[in-house]
């Protein structure tokens, strides 16, 4: 997970201030492309500055919530604690709806805007996980009506992975749905170095001596230079 104290959750939480947005949807393109790890971080971020906030799950296609519940007195209530999957840290949050009546109707950017006014009664700022964009199936609450219904967005993009083509296509779907871009960040967490980069082309050099290579190799990952991404 992200520490809200990195610079770059900072870049983002500045943004949102910037904006005085009030509800954020968090998505990508594709599962995996570390839309929980912001959504959390931000989450966070937005707590250590005295916000109340609410952390909401609606990634029905590969949640990375679970739902853990000590109030045995209002069981029915919608706000549970939200722990995100391999952590420790717990939230207030809204857990993925279960009921098949229920999705239905988060799909509605109207009842999603009704409710998220509702949060924003008891809550400062309301942060939304959800589904990725491009991956659709019958069962997804729309990343992009979730999008429509929240103030503003923010587009996660997996360096290395998410292609041109695929970014402008889930522009596209944000833009045809009137939604708020507040910006876009850029994961780089599998997307090589300069150096790593240099050391695969130069592994493709069999005519030079195995030692000799990985000698080089040594010299250019050291290379603070060449730790930036390609």
């Amino acid at each position: 997970m992200i520490p809200a104290t990195h610079n770059e959750i900072e870049q983002i939480y500045l943004a949102v201030e910037a904006n005085a947005s009030r509800s954020i949807c968090v998505t990508a393109c594709h599962s995996g492309d570390g839309v929980t790890s912001i959504a959390t971080a931000l989450t966070e971020r937005l707590l250590l500055a005295g916000y109340a906030t609410l952390l909401v799950d609606l990634n029905l296609f590969k949640s990375g919530f679970e739902a853990i519940s000590f109030d045995q007195v209002n069981t029915e209530s919608e706000v549970h604690w939200l722990q995100p999957i391999n952590t420790h840290r717990l939230f207030t949050g809204v857990a993925l709806p279960q009921h098949p009546s229920v999705i239905v109707n988060y799909r509605s950017p109207q009842f999603l805007t009704q409710q998220i006014h509702s949060w924003l009664q008891e809550f400062d700022r309301v942060v939304i996980d959800t589904s990725p964009l491009l991956q659709v199936n019958r069962g997804n609450i729309p990343a992009q009506s979730v999008s429509s219904a929240c103030e503003h967005t923010l587009m996660v993009v997996l360096g290395g992975k998410t292609t041109e083509s695929q970014l402008e296509q889930a522009h596209e779907l944000l833009l045809r749905n009137h939604s708020n871009n507040i910006g876009m960040v850029l994961n780089n967490m599998r997307q090589a170095t300069l150096g790593e980069e240099m050391v695969r082309e130069l592994n493709r050099f069999k005519l030079l001596p195995a030692r000799l290579r990985n000698a080089l190799s040594q010299q250019i990952l050291k290379n603070q230079w060449l730790s930036t991404i390609a």
